[in-house]
């Protein structure tokens, strides 16, 4: 009987006992106000990074502690059974709402459990726990759903806060939709941050249509702010009038850089051109540079009349004068020829004798000649040397004589000018040949003529004893010249007789070669009977050489044979 009552008595407190000990188990696990308050602060939606002008939400239910049955199956429960019994709970006005039961889930680590719940709910798909899902399933790894919520939030409006989807949809990184939801009113058309930061995605995603889409939904005034980011916008959709607002709010410095790279851009070289050629006209403009960019635009002309403005005063040996020349080329316009002429006739001195050079490197010679001729440097030694060139360039030899008779007045010409002045000295007269000659045999630059002309002309002027001594000096350098030989034997028998003429003789006997000139040495030195030889052989070879026949005759009168001189001169 005791043991039957013992067994009643445990029947009845071991179930108590055991609801009791899970009681108190749930009791100790269920969170204090505070740790609820901080697990809805972490798991709430964060704020939007600029927040447009939109109606306050409805602020979240205080933290509530959760019934103690649902707090004891939180942890282990699934979703239908939470559904069930929180529906008793609240229907009984003992448990708090189904956003709250949510809340403690993910307090509790269950995340995942929560979305199941809230959706097993008649009250879980309300615009009160949209924010909720939507973050929620982002943090699980479920960005599908949740976009497909803000997407069905975005389309037309069903009651979130304008905050909330803006939050989500830059937790989910989809600006698109937050231009969806301007459109359809779910959101209120953004504030200037709000618009500012939406442009600058959709310029650096390359979506100008976002930009056109909130502009027509009547989103406010950004681009005051960031003129650079609107002229940017304005290029990537082509909208010429917003750029040209948005160049015009840039700092005035930046402002003609931004129009040519939009000029430049959209192609529009005619406006490219106006606006260099305006730049061109302001105070300090850098004209070498804008001439480089008009050169690029083709308009030639036009670069070379900015270079004509930059190098006024300057040598044409500075950068911008050598870039002007080249445009300019071998030939220029008759208008440029007339600029480098007046060039020449202005400034100083030796900046008038480098311009002059220019023209006339760039001029047909005859007509750079007649100019140069009349220019006031013309008897300056670097003018008369151009004059020189250009007159033998032109085949004019009166005008090279009267270029040579200048400098060769009695100036002191330096080497490298004397052997530029003997390069150009042909066809000139006797006397400007010789003192030519004698100017360079004076310097030590005689050539291998110099000394042998000047003794030819000393010996036309009847001057043995100079010719002697200059072919002494040419003979020294050339001992096998023929010709410096016979003279040299002519002036020593002027001097000194046949016998002092001998040595050169025999001498150029050595080099002569077989012919007329071999048999005149041969019967100046009294061997006749060679040079008679030499002849008849020479007239076998050649009979019809007058020459040849001439020198034959007199040698056969010289040996006492004239009949023989009469055959041979009779034809």
């Amino acid at each position: 009987m005791r043991r039957q009552s013992s067994q009643r008595w445990m029947a009845v407190a071991l179930p108590v006992g055991a609801g009791v000990s899970v009681l108190a188990l749930g009791l100790f696990l269920m969170p204090s106000a505070r740790e609820v308050e901080q697990t809805a602060r972490r798991a709430a939606p964060p704020p939007p990074p600029v927040a447009s002008p939109a109606p306050t939400p409805a602020p979240a239910p205080p933290p509530v502690p959760p019934h103690p049955e649902l707090a004891a199956m939180l942890p282990t429960a699934d979703a239908p059974t939470l559904a069930r019994l929180t529906r008793t709970l609240i229907e009984g006005g003992v448990a708090t709402s189904s956003l709250q039961v949510a809340y403690d889930l993910v307090a509790a680590g269950r995340p995942a459990v929560a979305i199941a719940y809230l959706a097993a709910r008649t009250d879980g798909a309300t615009p009160a726990t949209w924010a909720f899902r939507v973050e929620t399933l982002r943090k699980l790894g479920r960005r599908a759903e949740a976009e497909a919520l803000l997407a069905e939030a975005v389309r037309r409006p069903i009651g979130v806060a304008p905050p909330a989807i803006v939050a989500a949809g830059y937790a989910l990184d989809r600006p698109d939709l937050l231009v969806v939801a301007v459109r359809s009113g779910a959101i209120p058309p953004p504030d200037a941050r709000l618009a500012h930061d939406l442009a600058q995605r959709a310029e650096a995603q390359g979506h100008g249509d976002w930009i056109v889409q909130l502009d027509q939904a009547g989103a406010a005034d950004w681009r005051a702010a960031d003129p650079w980011l609107a002229l940017r916008v304005a290029q990537r959709i082509g909208d010429r009038a917003a750029a040209e607002r948005a160049i015009a709010a840039l700092p005035a410095a930046e402002r003609d850089g931004a129009r040519a790279d939009w000029l430049t851009r959209t192609g529009d070289r005619a406006g490219l051109h106006r606006m260099l050629l305006a730049r061109a006209a302001q105070p300090g403009a850098v004209l070498p540079d804008l001439a480089e960019r008009l050169l690029a635009l083709g308009a030639r002309d036009d670069a070379i009349a900015l270079l004509r403005r930059a190098v006024a005063g300057q040598s044409p040996a500075a950068p911008e004068g050598q870039r002007l020349l080249y445009l300019m080329g071998p030939r220029p316009a008759p208008a440029d020829r007339e600029w480098l002429r007046h060039q020449a006739l202005s400034g100083p001195a030796d900046e008038q004798g480098r311009w002059l050079a220019a023209y006339a490197e760039r001029d047909a010679p005859a007509a750079a000649l007649a100019f140069v001729q009349r220019h006031p440097l013309a008897a300056r030694t670097d003018i008369a040397m151009l004059r020189l060139g250009l007159a033998q360039a032109a085949g004019e030899r009166g005008a090279a004589r009267a270029a040579m008779a200048t400098l060769l007045d009695g100036r002191t010409l330096d080497p490298a000018t004397l052997r530029r002045v003997s390069a150009w000295a042909g066809g000139l007269e006797p006397t400007q040949a010789r003192a030519l000659a004698e100017r360079r045999v004076a310097a030590g630059m005689a050539g291998p003529r110099d000394r042998l002309d000047l003794a030819w002309a000393a010996w036309n002027a009847g001057d043995a004893a100079h010719t002697r001594d200059l072919l002494r000096d040419h003979l020294a350098e050339t001992p096998g010249d023929l010709s410096a030989l016979r003279l040299m034997a002519d002036a020593q028998a002027r001097l000194g007789g046949a016998a002092a003429a001998r040595p050169w003789l025999e001498r150029a006997l050595a080099q002569a070669p077989a012919g007329r000139v071999r048999a005149e040495l041969l019967d100046r030195l009294g061997r006749r009977g060679e040079a008679l030889a030499l002849v008849t052989d020479l007239r076998r070879a050649a009979p019809r050489d007058t020459e040849l026949a001439a020198l034959q005759a007199r040698l056969l009168i010289a040996a006492g044979q004239p009949g023989r001189a009469r055959a041979v001169l009779t034809p």
